[in-house]
């Protein structure tokens, strides 16, 4: 049965309130108080629908299954957080080397514009040299051209002397060659500067380029960095859903645990009651006892208060938790030659919680059946301590759901109904509604006491473990 949470605070609320509403309407019982049939009509209008425990119980595994399911998630998830924080830092190392190197070549193109600016003002001043240069001789060209062609003649007739004479010649052919050697000069200097701006500007060329290359590099690492960031911060997401659904279903399985808990502890408050009212009832009409059924004595008692629930038989055809393919077998099977019939004791003094005694199937004629929840006939007993103990595939039972029975107290027999394949006893203990292994309360170093059958009503106190 499937519990909501809604269903589930109002089963609470209901287990609360018969809790509080038992302890108002129930005192100490006395011989003139309300008869049996009386107090038996308050306990049923007060009593929670055992359906509501079951659910809760399912809604408890279910719970535990979710925590199962999300401590899973919860680890896998931080293994990839792990893998995913690694490879975010690495991301983040690559991204600032490409800003180092991206860094280095500003640098160097800073460099490379200085030069090439020197080298270009290099070739202004030199192109502006050989401009002066050249307006020289344009106006040295234009002033003879002026004073019109000048003959050789002219000249040595010119001349003051001979002396003057080889003066003004060389003095020509000197100025000729100085012209010309000036401006070849500049002419070499300014090929020699343009050559060395070219290259500049070549390898300036190639550091732009491998800047733009490291940049584009850089995009792409960036855009790969956000998107593993929003991958991890998705993860982070996913590891806090987990952890906090973990923390809210522990929350709630010790919610329910409590209610469990309440629940039949307050039931096996109540039924006490009722059985001692009724003791009370016969002991007053004259009748010597509560019950009749068959109290088995000089039983051991384990160092923790139980007695063997099928005394004389002891091999086990199935241990506590046996995998079964498709479950784990939460309980002891017990069985042995001639173990048909033969009688199944409380392990502990309780109260009868529940009983199904409606099972006439029989292994041997019709085979296995889900008769009884599976369970067959069954005896459900709940003892102090909010423990609980369970008989099942019975032949019949002989108690009734309810009823006070004393350790030792003969409650069935055993049979083969249920899903059963043979004659057995299917025996469970439980520790607030949770299934435990029975034989941790056998199993002890330290010897057994032994059940004094002169006493069946007075209550034995386990041992100290």
């Amino acid at each position: 049965m499937k519990i909501t949470k809604r269903k589930f605070k109002a089963v609470l609320c209901a287990i609360l309130s018969v809790c509080v509403l038992t302890f108002s309407v129930y005192p100490v019982f006395a011989a003139e108080q309300e008869s049996t049939e009386a107090v038996t009509e308050e306990t049923q209008a007060t009593t929670i629908d055992p359906n509501d425990i079951d659910a809760l119980e399912s809604r408890r595994q279910e719970l535990q299954a979710q925590s199962d399911k999300y401590q899973q998630i919860l680890e896998k998830t931080k293994e990839n957080i792990a893998d995913q924080e690694e490879y975010v830092n690495a991301l983040v190392s690559k991204v600032q080397i490409l800003d180092d190197k991206i860094e280095l070549s500003h640098q160097s193109i800073n460099e490379l514009n200085g030069k090439i600016q020197d080298k270009q003002t290099a070739i202004d001043n030199a192109n502006k040299s050989i401009e002066n240069q050249m307006n020289t001789l344009r106006n040295r060209l234009r002033n003879i051209y002026m004073a019109g062609n000048t003959t050789d003649l002219e000249i040595i007739f010119g001349a003051k002397s001979f002396s003057d004479f080889l003066d003004k010649m060389e003095l020509v052919e000197a100025l000729s060659d100085y012209d010309n050697n000036l401006i070849n000069s500049i002419k070499g200097d300014l090929e020699n500067i343009s050559k060395e701006k070219a290259e500049l500007e070549k390898d300036m060329d190639s550091l732009e380029a491998e800047e733009a290359s490291l940049e584009s590099d850089q995009q792409e690492l960036n855009k790969i960095l956000e998107e593993n960031k929003e991958l991890l911060a998705g993860l982070y997401k996913t590891s806090d859903k987990a952890t906090s659904e973990i923390q809210n279903g522990a929350l709630e399985s010790d919610d329910i645990e409590k209610a469990i808990s309440n629940y039949y502890a307050e039931k096996a408050r109540l039924e006490a009651e009722r059985a001692e009212q009724e003791r009370l009832n016969n002991a007053n009409n004259g009748n010597g006892g509560s019950n009749s059924s068959t109290i088995h004595g000089d039983l051991d008692i384990s160092p923790s208060g139980f007695v063997w629930p099928c005394p004389g038989y002891y091999y086990l055809t199935s241990e506590w938790n046996e995998d079964r393919g498709s479950y784990n077998h939460g309980a002891i099977d017990i069985a042995d030659a001639g173990i048909m019939g033969a009688d199944v004791v409380a392990a502990k003094e309780g109260v009868v919680i529940d009983s199904y005694n409606g099972c006439y199937h029989n292994w041997g004629k019709d085979g296995s059946c889900g008769c009884g929840g599976g369970y067959g006939n069954y005896v459900m007993i709940a003892h102090d301590g909010g423990k609980m103990t369970v008989y099942g595939h019975l032949s019949t039972t002989m108690v009734y759901t309810g009823q006070h029975v004393y350790q030792g107290q003969v409650i069935g027999f055993v049979g083969s109904t249920g899903h059963s394949t043979g004659a057995h006893l299917h025996f469970e203990t439980r520790l607030n509604g949770v299934k435990y292994n029975p034989m941790t309360e056998y199993q002890s170093d330290r010897k057994s006491t032994r059940l004094n059958s002169s006493h069946p009503s007075r209550s034995r106190m386990p041992s100290s473990a």
